[in-house]
């Protein structure tokens, strides 16, 4: 479908992806103009559509280009984590999402953005698309480490995951909120943010595993 696009060379490519994540992200879908980023880029507005036929395929492209990109570099770093428990795991998976997060926020904040206030009819395929980078830390990192036999009753693996995921995401957010803010550097957030997280690991923990 995007074949036309596709063939272009790498540095073109990028140039017209990076203006096209800026406008997206600082003025949101219904906002940002084909004809501002065809200036910036140096294209024709029928160069654009070209390539990607209408704006909504445009921004569809873009939003997953970034969630590619994000994910891709999160599983890459995770592929050297050694940690076999399931809590100390899920630690580093929040802290390289961070880092990742960090060196791509503009991409971060389009698809932030985008989740949580999808345009009007894409509602569905955004969910669907940003839902992938999910499943994947999920089967491959988080789930088969979780001892069943530790768990209580009414605490499922899913459960835990979900919980686990939601609050430290939500800690690690609040970070990323002051870096972006330059309230914070990078590595005082660092440093911040691993007691934070070694905290509420604690609470989620002795709250599900059973007594031994």
């Amino acid at each position: 479908m995007y074949s036309n696009f596709e063939k272009l060379a790498d540095d073109k490519k990028k140039r017209i992806l990076t203006i096209c994540i800026e406008e997206f992200a600082d003025t949101g879908y219904e906002k940002t103009s084909t004809d501002t980023i065809t200036a910036r880029a140096g294209i024709s507005k029928g160069i654009l559509y070209h390539y990607f036929k209408n704006k909504k395929n445009l921004f569809i492209y873009v939003v997953d280009y970034c969630r590619k990109l994000i994910g891709d570099n999160i599983m890459a770093e995770l592929q050297h984590v050694e940690s076999e428990d399931f809590f100390n795991r899920v630690k580093e998976v929040v802290l390289i999402k961070k880092r990742v997060q960090f060196h791509y926020l503009k991409e971060t904040e389009l698809v932030t953005q985008t989740l949580l206030n999808p345009p009007q009819g894409m509602e569905e395929e955004i969910r669907s698309m940003l839902q992938k980078n999910i499943d994947v830390y999920s089967d491959q990192y988080l789930e088969k480490l979780i001892d069943r036999s530790l768990l209580k009753e009414n605490a499922t693996p899913d459960k835990v995951i979900n919980l686990t995921m939601t609050i430290l995401d939500q800690i690690a957010q609040k970070n990323l909120k002051a870096y972006q803010e330059k309230a914070m550097s990078f590595s005082e957030i660092l440093e911040k943010i691993e007691p934070e997280l070694d905290e509420y690991i604690d609470i989620i923990k002795y709250g599900a595993l059973k007594r031994v």
